[in-house]
């Protein structure tokens, strides 16, 4: 006899405590942390260079809890290759295509609301993110941009069955969220509540939980949530995989009707991501704060218009917050090595000496670092 699967008739009356304290401290946390960080003012280098560090943690997230494991330079790899190539080699080119569809992805979404900054969530845009995330990939009964006739399965879960109440669903679900209930809540709980609902009703052969976490990401970003650059909650569900199943499981199998602990793990998630792009946003900054004092420290000792002041002001440039080891730096084979490749052993010596003197660097065995800690005596 075949086993029953569990199913959940998908309907928009489900309980959402959006006044429980828990909700009402993340969602203020996370409005205060994306507000600070779209004040502090950074280069345009430095901004895509974080923006570009977050959208491969970002692909690498949401495919990863796909199934398809891509580390962060392999990602790199795709995203940075002609789209014929085949960058990881023969039997991979699926995973590089998903790779490139969820970059592509970022990319439409950052474009679509610099144009339609007022835009609302609709079916043909949830059909289109489908579409980017699944095109050139030859899913087993997936049509890119179109909903499915069949029914499927997600592990134990049996979502809607049929394309006529895919089709309903989602119409429901969008005049829902543009008219009803959703209209009042916060931006956040709103992107976070749509996501659950497209990943429950399922409505497309495959893709389903990469088109739900990009309608989320739009919701955000069409939120100022992450308008310093495109960061989502795909990397926190990834390295809490479990959790995220088991929190959406609560109500599409268990027959939950409170959606405030799905929506509760997500925020803390969105917290935990705003706060660590905060903390590298600071990083960056304190980098950029420490070279300027370290050019006006040689400048007042006299030393900046001379070649071993030059020389010292381009290693601690190029150092930044890496630490490289001497042993590299005499034998050539660091990227800094090439400042000292026609002086003496003395000199390299005499120059990380001085610079130790003026407490601008730091030794620690062979290992040198540039001494950024002091730019926190000028945020006390």
């Amino acid at each position: 006899m075949e086993e029953k699967l569990p199913s959940w008739d998908v309907h928009f009356d489900l309980t959402l405590r959006v006044t429980n304290p828990r909700i009402i401290e993340d969602v203020a946390k996370i409005h205060a942390l994306a507000s600070v960080i779209r004040g502090i003012p950074i280069p345009p280098p430095v901004q895509q260079r974080i923006d570009r560090l977050n959208i491969l943690r970002a692909v690498g997230g949401t495919i990863g809890i796909e199934g398809t494991e891509l580390s962060t330079e392999e990602i790199s790899l795709v995203m940075t290759s002609p789209p014929d190539s085949s960058p990881l080699g023969p039997g991979r080119e699926r995973e590089e295509q998903e790779a490139r569809n969820a970059n592509e992805l970022m990319g439409y979404v950052a474009e679509y609301i610099r144009r339609n900054p007022n835009g609302h969530v609709s079916e043909s845009l949830i059909l289109e993110f489908h579409r980017v995330l699944t095109h050139n990939i030859d899913y087993l009964h997936n049509e890119p941009g179109q909903y499915r006739n069949h029914a499927v399965t997600v592990g134990p879960y049996r979502p809607p069955s049929t394309g006529e109440e895919v089709r309903r669903l989602m119409a429901d679900f969008v005049h829902w969220f543009n008219t009803g209930a959703p209209k009042t809540w916060d931006p956040v709980i709103r992107a976070i509540v749509a996501h659950f609902y497209l990943v429950s009703i399922h409505p497309f052969g495959d893709g389903n939980g990469r088109t739900s976490r990009a309608l989320e990401s739009f919701l955000l970003y069409k939120a100022g949530v992450n308008v310093r650059g495109y960061y989502s909650l795909a990397n926190y569900f990834y390295r809490n995989r479990p959790e995220y199943i088991d929190s959406l499981n609560l109500v599409q199998m268990r027959g939950e009707t409170d959606l405030t602990p799905f929506v509760a793990f997500a925020l803390t998630g969105l917290v935990q991501e705003l706060e660590a792009v905060h903390a590298e946003v600071l990083e960056a900054v304190k980098v950029i704060a420490f070279r300027d004092y370290a050019r006006e420290t040689l400048n007042a000792d006299g030393k900046l218009a001379t070649p071993a002041g030059e020389r010292q002001l381009q290693f601690l440039i190029g150092l930044g917050n890496d630490s490289v080891s001497l042993k590299a730096l005499r034998s050539g084979d660091h990227s800094l090595s090439h400042l000292y490749r026609n002086v003496t052993t003395r000199t390299l010596t005499r120059d990380i000496n001085y610079l130790k003197k003026q407490a601008l660097v730091i030794a620690v065995n062979d290992k040198l670092r540039a001494n950024l800690d002091l730019m926190t005596q000028f945020t006390a």
